[in-house]
């Protein structure tokens, strides 16, 4: 607890809080944007829809926001060449597992609130019913876990890198691959494609109606296996992190 305490002193004044909220402010821009004059159709499909749009636009703001996050938490040791000082005051493995459950705490902030924010916009515009919990309580928990995954990814490469413009130059990467593997049939194994494998909605579009269908997503064993690869992927990272902060020598 106290190596956790300390690596919230580290971040006092960062303003990292406010870094996340001008981040997650786009996001929340963004879905205000989309949908902003529903129709009649809008307010009968929308709790469904909402969780159909919420995959997208996490595939294009979260590998950023996880790359400052990370980057934020590590550049400490790095500018003050404090990492072989703070060893002799703490186990490496301890200081390590601080710095996982800082950052983790801060996803679970900035998760809770995309929810809230999508459920009271969801009221607000006059959603026809209630979301079904059970599909909004799974794209939590799986959303959850893709953030994770890639802050402990991007806190890898934070901790090699000293000039912290490549990490951060790897989130925006992310980003912009996330993007362009929703049209590979293998991106769900990759972590920048976790958002969309984890994606509890589909539609089908009749190009000759124009008509959208969405519908909850039937995971096949393929599917189900790429959902399983997220929790991997956070092993790995977080196995691969903490060897490498072990034998860091500064």
């Amino acid at each position: 607890m106290s190596t956790l305490q300390m690596e919230f002193r580290k971040l006092k004044r960062k303003r990292i809080g406010l870094t996340m909220c001008a981040l997650i402010g786009v996001q929340f821009a963004w879905l205000l944007w989309t949908g902003s004059h529903p129709n009649e159709r809008d307010r009968l499909y929308g709790w469904i829809e909402m969780l159909y749009s919420l995959p997208l636009v996490s595939v294009i703001m979260m590998p950023t926001i996880m790359a400052v996050l990370a980057s934020r938490l590590a550049d400490v040791e790095h500018k003050g060449n404090t990492c072989k000082l703070l060893k002799t005051l703490r186990r490496p493995g301890a200081l390590y597992h601080a710095k996982v459950v800082c950052g983790g705490l801060f996803i679970l902030a900035v998760s809770a609130a995309q929810f809230l924010f999508i459920i009271a916009l969801g009221y607000a515009r006059g959603y026809a019913g209630h979301p079904e919990w059970n599909h909004y309580g799974a794209a939590f928990v799986l959303n959850l876990a893709c953030c994770l995954s890639l802050y402990l990814l991007q806190l890898l490469l934070s901790m090699l890198f000293f000039n912290q413009m490549v990490p951060l130059a790897a989130g925006l990467g992310g980003s912009m691959l996330g993007l362009v593997l929703m049209y590979i049939k293998m991106y769900s194994f990759l972590p920048w494609g976790g958002f969309l494998s984890s994606a509890q909605v589909t539609m089908d579009w009749n190009p000759e109606t124009r008509v959208i269908h969405f519908y909850y997503r039937e995971y096949s064993s393929v599917e189900l296996c790429a959902l399983a690869m997220i929790f991997v992927w956070i092993l790995i990272f977080y196995a691969a992190g903490r060897i490498l902060f072990a034998r860091r020598e500064s």
